[in-house]
């Protein structure tokens, strides 16, 4: 499974969670989700994340969609766009 680096690339208006640009975590080919330096990650824009990162890392060439998205908000709608990259 490929490793992925997600990045908060921009806060539309909020983040409750405070998070700001260039955050970042890390999700492992072992299914682990590492976030460097003690930082957090909030809880309800990692539930919207978690089912588009697991087939990301999987790479299903049926799925054009997900190989070509790179970006994704949280489920708030002045909340973070993250950006998801191959690590």
């Amino acid at each position: 499974m490929k490793e992925l680096k997600v990045v908060v690339e921009q806060v539309v208006d909020h983040c409750g969670a405070k998070l700001k640009p260039g955050d970042t975590f890390y999700v492992t080919g072992k299914g682990k989700i590492m976030i460097p330096d003690n930082q957090e990650i909030c809880m309800f824009a990692l539930q919207s994340l978690i089912p588009f990162l697991v087939n990301k890392q999987m790479d299903i060439k049926e799925d054009k969609y997900i190989i070509d998205m790179n970006r994704l908000c949280c489920p708030d709608p002045g909340g973070v766009i993250f950006k998801i990259n191959e690590k």
